[in-house]
């Protein structure tokens, strides 16, 4: 058996053991946010239905105050992507009336100067020694495409062979008035600068990713002619290699009938094929490049050219320039891209 002060001594132990363990729970809530008071739960008057109460209530206003924190989060990110969508925004173009900017050619002495490659051995010097100067270059669009039909295209190629043919056809485009030109409205872009260069200077460009044209500056800001059309006299045999050539990316599948002889240059890719005219022969210049020169034709006629004068191919819906004569070729000859019947039955009736 117990005795009296034993068994007080253990009684009174319980409470406080009890008391005990309710406060450090109080305290660990406390700690975590959840709104108890340690004081009031260790208090001596507070049953455990109260408690019990008061726990329920604490972790509901934990759990309500954790939805109220993520929808904050979820309202802070919603902001977070609105900002990121408007910083990001399509570029919007400018408007189409708006001038572009006239950028200043004088700044831009680096871009603007011809690549050199002169002829450099006797023997080169020599087969280039008729190539025409640059006062024949030196004058405006129109009058050079016309001057230029009749001219021989001449071409040395890395391996020695000589090119040539007769210039036929060609088209003016008047630079930054020509809404058809590249350098309409004073546009410069890495690719036209050699129509901003001295007459004379070669600008080759690409397009529909596939085929070359084959340009010559002119006098006139941004002005250039397209040589559309060259009537083949020397190294036909190779032109027509070139047509025909497999594994060559510019060069079209082999042709299922052999070409005729005037069929070889006639169109402007064509003949950039048949001479091997690309886009890194750009900047070079007709007055002093080994690779390509344009001369006068020794055997030339007695009897005057007949020039056409109709507009230009493919330039559709640009209205006063539609209609405007500004593609030029001989009457009668084959080699000619494409004849204007309509404009040469009303020279056959003058």
């Amino acid at each position: 058996m117990f005795n009296i002060p034993t068994a007080f001594r253990f009684a009174s132990r319980v409470p406080l053991m009890k008391r005990t363990r309710a406060a450090s729970k109080a305290h660990s809530v406390e700690k975590s946010g959840n709104g108890f008071n340690a004081d009031e739960v260790g208090t001596k008057g507070t049953d455990e239905k109260t408690l019990h109460n008061r726990k329920l209530s604490a972790v509901k206003n934990t759990e309500y105050s954790n939805q109220e924190k993520n929808k904050i989060n979820l309202q802070v990110l919603k902001d977070r992507n609105k900002m990121v969508k408007e910083e990001f925004q399509p570029n919007v173009p400018p408007p189409k009336n708006k001038p572009r900017a006239v950028v200043d050619l004088k700044m831009m002495t680096e871009e603007l100067k011809h690549l050199e490659d002169p002829p450099v051995t006797e023997w080169e010097k020599e087969i280039c020694s008729n190539r025409l100067p640059y006062s024949f270059y030196d004058r405006p669009c129109e009058e050079l495409a016309q001057n230029l039909l009749g001219k021989i295209l001449v071409r040395c190629l890395e391996n020695g062979t000589i090119l040539k043919g007769r210039i036929v056809e060609t088209e003016g485009y008047l630079g930054t008035v020509d809404k058809a030109s590249h350098t309409y409205q004073n546009k410069v872009t890495p690719r036209n600068i050699p129509m901003y260069m001295p007459p004379g200077t070669i600008y080759v460009y690409m397009t529909y990713g596939m085929y070359h044209c084959f340009n010559i500056s002119s006098q006139g800001e941004g002005c250039a002619v397209l040589i559309r059309a060259v009537e083949p006299l020397e190294g036909t045999e190779y032109m027509a290699s070139q047509r025909t050539a497999k594994g060559s990316s510019n060069a079209p599948k082999k042709l299922s009938k052999a070409l005729k002889t005037h069929e070889l240059c006639n169109g402007p890719s064509k003949l950039c094929m048949a001479f091997q005219l690309q886009k890194n022969h750009s900047k070079y210049t007709l007055c002093s490049w080994k690779g390509l020169w344009i001369e006068n034709d020794r055997s030339e006629p007695t009897e005057e050219i007949a020039i056409v004068k109709c507009p230009r191919i493919g330039i559709d819906n640009r209205e006063e320039w539609t209609d405007k004569p500004l593609r030029y070729y001989i009457l009668g000859n084959m080699a000619v891209s494409k004849r204007n019947k309509e404009v040469e039955r009303r020279l056959a009736q003058k």
